[in-house]
């Protein structure tokens, strides 16, 4: 089996990529000290995680807002030609800047965009250009519920289970 796999992961593993999914600067030294292992120990782990593809990166959560764009939106896109990816999307919404995060998705709309915008004037231009490439459909974000730092690792690697039944 390769790490990664389900079964692969002890505890001690999960707790270090919880810790660095919320703080992705811990020290080794603090890292050691909250799974009680020692620093090399937790350096050999991390390298492994790192090796095998587990830890993907290392990355700053930079906060849009902080930089003048408090306005993001999801934008559901359904391109005008079949074969999007192969008519250079990827490349347009990189030129086109502003764009958080695109995925490829089922359904009617083939991709949702995530993005960044000053006010509502310059989200309307930003629709406008992506309207030259698709159909596009616009949903504010109000605030963010669940980012990947709230994730539990550890449910999130066993068998799906449903949600708690709301109260009526």
């Amino acid at each position: 089996m390769e790490m990664g796999e389900r079964g692969d992961l002890d505890a001690t593993d999960l707790a270090l990529l919880a810790r660095l999914a919320k703080d992705g600067r811990a020290s080794l030294t603090d890292l050691a000290r909250e799974v009680g292992l020692s620093r090399p120990s937790v350096a050999d782990r991390l390298r492994k995680l790192e090796t095998s593809g587990v830890i993907a990166g290392y990355a700053a959560r930079i906060d849009p807002a902080r930089l003048g764009l408090p306005l993001r939106a999801q934008v559901r896109l359904r391109p005008h030609q079949p074969n999007a990816r192969a008519h250079g999307l990827r490349e347009k919404l990189l030129a086109l800047g502003h764009v958080l995060n695109c995925v490829h998705v089922t359904g009617d709309d083939c991709y949702v965009i995530e993005v960044a915008a000053r006010n509502p004037a310059h989200l309307e231009e930003l629709i406008d250009s992506l309207t030259g490439i698709g159909r596009t459909t616009t949903l504010l974000v109000l605030s963010d519920v669940v980012s990947p730092s709230d994730v539990d690792l550890k449910a999130l690697l066993l068998e799906p289970r449903s949600a708690p039944s709301a109260e009526r």
